[in-house]
């Protein structure tokens, strides 16, 4: 919102006002907050009008509500709920607020073929709307910046994760696995034939893609980089509450947030530097490398190296954590499935070639488990260059898009009757070519995610090992419907939240 104009001045001079007669009297706290959210909405949707076609009617919207509107908390913790209710309100395109930004949800595949068929023009929204502390973490990163910024720092980025390099990775992935394996066993719950899929495997695809950035971490690195995961994650847990930490004045006061993420810019700047240094003497030039030298020689800056490095070791964690671990779910409780897969796994001639296609039962039950859970209810917000009619509404380029993954995912014609049922072979039906824009995951067009070579060899490898080695199960009886099953409420990522059985088979 322009806050610069004389309209922007007067409003803001009317939300300090408030906010302080707020803050003031707790008593009036609730009711003040509800006063300034209803001026805020009228504000913001004369200020921000999308009609229909015919100028009839204007876009259905979700009211603001000070200070996040549906930003963040609903729209990533609560998102699989406010997606129903909301979806059930307002229609199959709507608009919510992240903040003050705009953002229309788009549910249905035609809308998709609306708007992406020129992805690589599209511009990310700014700090993913999120606001300061965002910016501070993943600002720069290539995941959140646009154009030629984006095609600079991802021709530099994106080398150590092209489809070309997974062979050089299976070795690495494949150790990974089996001492992540003999660690649980050792000091885990395994040992008691249990297993928490996402606390228990999360740490599995962090050592892997830091030995992609770094070669080989040692002791002191590991240690270094185990203690930088907990202040990350608690500040960005902190960003996901959004209200003060999302306005750029917060950071001259003297919160625990801001001396939390002074330490860890700190520490991450200087544990950067030391990689580096750490592979120049002993003469390996890993990407860590390869990276700075172009940040130095002026390609990119070495602060969107360091977000980027971000993105794919600490943002990515949590995303890959989902992707893993509902598989495990999956299986458990689809037995004859869970067969399957270690038939095709133990039957496989070329072990390296299996893991490395896309057209197998294991690689199809990855994508199945993907669908029916989507690792948020919503995507990250995106605007085309130019207006476009969507669902009979004129939407103004620059507007903020977002796709609701369930409505595509599940609720989608496409999948047929049994759309909410576990069916791994729909993905052997089907050719790639047939599920763009019925199907969400890594993205769309050029922009899909870095890593997602790497985050499927390593699912694949995670899984291949599984069911070689153990048999998954239910602890109760019956594992119910999929929609029933426990998920962590305080992450941004759908994962689950429950133990399953997991007991080594004899043979092994």
């Amino acid at each position: 919102m322009d806050c610069f104009t004389l309209d922007g001045k007067m409003l803001w001079i009317l939300v300090a006002v408030v906010v302080i007669v707020g803050i003031s009297s707790p008593f009036t706290r609730r009711i003040t907050i509800e006063i300034l959210s209803t001026i805020l909405d009228r504000y913001l949707r004369s200020r921000f009008p999308i009609f229909s076609v015919d100028g009839s009617r204007t876009l259905p919207t979700c009211p603001y509500k000070w200070p996040n509107g549906q930003g963040d908390v609903a729209k990533f913790l609560q998102g699989i709920e406010n997606r129903d209710l909301w979806e059930k309100e307002h229609g199959q395109i709507y608009r919510i607020w992240s903040g003050m930004k705009s953002e229309v949800v788009l549910t249905q595949p035609s809308h998709l073929q609306a708007v992406f068929r020129d992805s690589n023009k599209h511009s990310k929204a700014e700090n993913n709307n999120s606001g300061y502390l965002m910016s501070e973490l993943l600002g720069q990163c290539v995941g959140l910046v646009s154009r030629e910024r984006w095609r600079t720092l991802r021709a530099v980025t994106e080398i150590p994760f092209q489809h070309d390099k997974m062979p050089s990775y299976l070795e690495l992935i494949q150790r990974h696995t089996r001492q992540h394996f003999d660690r649980l066993l050792a000091s885990g719950d395994l040992r008691q034939e249990r297993i928490h899929p996402a606390q228990d495997l999360k740490m599995l695809p962090f050592w892997v893609v830091a030995e992609i950035f770094y070669g080989e971490c040692d002791a002191e690195m590991r240690a270094e980089l185990q203690q930088l995961c907990v202040l990350r994650e608690d500040l960005f847990k902190r960003m996901i509450q959004g209200g003060i930490v999302r306005w750029q004045w917060s950071k001259h006061l003297p919160t625990a947030t801001n001396r939390a993420l002074a330490e860890f810019q700190r520490r991450w700047r200087a544990f950067n530097q030391r990689a580096y240094d750490r592979a120049c003497q002993q003469q390996r030039k890993p990407p860590i490398v390869l990276m700075i030298e172009a940040a130095r020689e002026g390609t990119t800056s070495v602060e969107q190296i360091y977000q980027t490095i971000d993105e794919a070791l600490f943002a990515n964690l949590d995303v890959t954590t989902g992707g893993i671990s509902w598989n495990l779910v999956f299986f458990a409780a689809h037995s004859d499935i869970q067969e399957r897969v270690r038939q095709e796994v133990s039957s496989a001639t070329d072990n390296d070639a299996y893991l490395l296609s896309s057209s197998t039962l294991l690689a199809a039950c990855i994508s199945e488990s993907a669908r029916l859970k989507p690792l948020a209810a919503f995507t990250v917000p995106q605007s085309a260059p130019t207006d476009r009619i969507i669902g009979g509404y004129n939407i103004p380029a620059g507007t903020n898009l977002v796709v609701d993954t369930y409505a595509l995912n599940i609720r989608n014609g496409f999948w047929g009757a049994d759309s909410q049922c576990y069916r791994p072979d729909r993905f052997l039906e089907h050719r790639a070519t047939e599920l763009r824009y019925q199907y969400w995951r890594f993205g769309f067009g050029p922009r899909q995610c870095m890593g997602r070579y790497v985050a499927d060899l390593v699912i694949r490898t995670l899984l291949a090992h599984l069911v070689a080695h153990y048999e998954l199960g239910w602890l109760e009886t019956d594992p119910g419907k999929n929609s029933t099953w426990q998920r962590d409420l305080e992450s941004w990522i759908t994962i689950p939240d429950l133990q399953l059985r997991c007991v080594q088979r004899r043979n092994n």
